[in-house]
């Protein structure tokens, strides 16, 4: 993986809500960084990606995380 800036760090916002997630996302990515996880046992994850994505994917890289089972 080449990151893209210099901060080799990513950013885990577990337990946000799809209603606090574009905020805090936001603020992740303001604050320099370009790699974002959300892990899977955070209250309604499936909603939060797809709009974290669809807000920020040109931004920063997206991810799930405490992926337990394919």
């Amino acid at each position: 993986m080449q990151w893209q800036t210099e901060l080799p760090l990513i950013a885990i916002l577990r337990g946000i809500t799809p209603g606090e997630a574009l905020a805090h996302v936001g603020a992740v990515i303001d604050a320099g960084f370009d790699a974002v996880e959300i892990p899977l046992n955070s209250p309604e994850w499936e909603k939060s990606i797809p709009a974290i994505v669809n807000a920020f994917g040109g931004k920063a890289l997206i991810g799930a995380g405490t992926v337990l089972q394919p």
